[in-house]
């Protein structure tokens, strides 16, 4: 459960979450879920749910103790059969590597050992 209140988002920032805040995090993860195969960017999903982006990853990162970044990768890693190559460009990464080394800090397994467990 996310407590409303404050979020500590740098090293003396803090946002301030209100229940309608919390309800649009929660629709953004919906979002995510039922989009698992051709997910929104962070951008468009901050509109849908009419949230600042800044807010939405602070709140979702608070939330589910995830990134939204990483709730997108490990749903396309369950859902399509997407390289890990595509799967990174389809979440901003520039270099696979980098999504690799991301991922792993997250989850303790590379994106295949998590894909293989799911299957």
């Amino acid at each position: 459960q996310l407590n409303y209140g404050e979020i500590k988002i740098g090293k003396d920032r803090y946002i301030t979450l209100t229940a309608s805040d919390a309800h649009a995090i929660q629709k953004a993860h919906d979002i995510l879920t039922e989009e698992a195969c051709n997910p929104p960017t962070i951008k468009a999903l901050s509109k849908m749910v009419f949230l600042n982006e800044q807010k939405l990853k602070a709140g979702f990162s608070a939330k589910y103790h995830m990134s939204i970044r990483m709730t997108m990768a490990e749903n396309l890693l369950s859902t399509t059969d997407l390289s890990i190559d595509e799967i990174a460009k389809q979440l901003g990464y520039n270099y696979s590597s980098n999504f690799v080394k991301m991922f792993k800090k997250t989850h303790g397994k590379t994106p295949l050992a998590f894909r293989k467990l799911k299957n």
